[in-house]
């Protein structure tokens, strides 16, 4: 298994792997045929439920640290539980609805370890683990949370200025869970293909595909959603629409949305919160009131902490390189010294 090699720290793992090579395993996830129920080996270790449990459980667990600590924090520990526990049951023995079960909760570990990697800056090993869990989705039988995969291989390529494939990515999980995607998980593929086509560009499609995603996500109230689609609530959805009007220099559109999604969302998603005031002081760069935005840049790193996320330090990056444009002004001086301390205890 991967995660085995990862132990190991092998380099051929972080090595980088291009947005377009992804395409492959799309297309075959894409046109393969539903999937037989995963088949264990007849070992002697009996899987059952109780099992597929104690792995949501701790993925649970993992993700609550994620969320609070960044990538950084437990990725190692997260590997090595894949290694030690999951893998042993993967090859035990199982009837076929539990060997579903089991695959499904093993695809999402895979995922929320490959996210980890993402966070951290590690993009081809990220990589590497999505089309892992791609692979274990499909076993289970589950065509929603393999397009969950692609969507986020869509929000990495996205981050890595590759946008075209961010949405055919995303296109590609919406197409391969036709029919089977409920209301939410079909918001959330809306709106990665929205933020793919902000960063193009195209703003007709984005605006398109953003209502989309609210039309969507507003059928979802008392749908039978899966539990690993909960994180997508009312927050998530318009931090996403914020993204998408930032990325279309649309500032009052962003600002409102960004506002919004703060009033929602949880002081339990701390990297949520940070990434979100980042997009709203942003936005008040964009219609050009320096000080709120270097007073809430300054917010969103406080925020922060000591979160280990790369991707953290790249917001506020690129945020410090738009300050350049306004030359020597008091707010930037405070905000890049706020930012300094901050950002070099979180590294």
């Amino acid at each position: 298994m991967l995660w085995t090699e990862d132990l190991k720290r092998s380099e051929f793992l972080r090595m980088a792997v291009s947005g377009g090579a992804l395409t492959t395993p799309m297309a075959r996830w894409l046109v393969s045929p539903p999937a037989d129920p995963p088949y264990g080996t007849h070992a002697s270790r009996r899987v059952g439920i109780d099992d597929v449990d104690a792995i949501r459980a701790t993925l649970r667990m993992f993700e609550r640290l994620d969320h609070q600590f960044g990538g950084g924090h437990a990725r190692s520990a997260a590997v090595q539980y894949l290694s030690d526990a999951v893998t042993p049951l993967l090859h035990g023995s199982y009837t076929d609805a539990i060997g579903r079960e089991l695959f499904s909760v093993a695809a999402q570990f895979t995922y929320k370890t490959g996210a980890m990697a993402y966070d951290v800056g590690v993009h081809g090993l990220a990589r590497r683990y999505f089309v892992q869990a791609l692979s274990l989705a499909h076993a289970s039988g589950d065509r929603p949370l393999g397009g969950k995969v692609l969507a986020l291989m869509s929000h990495q390529a996205n981050y890595l200025g590759e946008y075209q494939d961010a949405v055919d990515l995303a296109r590609g999980a919406a197409l391969g869970a036709r029919g089977q995607a409920t209301p939410r998980i079909r918001a959330m593929y809306a709106a990665m293909e929205a933020r793919g086509l902000a960063s193009i560009g195209d703003k007709r499609a984005c605006l398109r595909m953003m209502k989309q995603a609210e039309m969507n996500f507003g059928q979802s109230a008392g749908a039978d959603e899966p539990a690993w689609i909960e994180y997508f609530d009312e927050a998530e959805l318009q931090d996403e629409l914020a993204h998408c009007f930032t990325a279309l220099r649309a500032p009052r559109d962003a600002e409102r949305h960004a506002n919004l999604a703060l009033g929602e969302s949880s002081g339990l998603h701390p990297r949520s919160r940070t990434f979100c005031r980042l997009s709203l002081a942003t936005s008040y760069l964009d219609a050009g009131d320096l000080p709120r935005a270097c007073d809430t840049a300054i917010e969103a790193v406080e925020a922060a902490g000591r979160i280990k996320s790369a991707r953290v330090r790249r917001y506020v990056s690129v945020f410090d390189r738009r300050l350049d444009d306004f030359g020597r002004q008091r707010s930037i001086t405070e905000f890049r010294e706020r930012a300094q301390t901050l950002m070099a205890t979180a590294s």
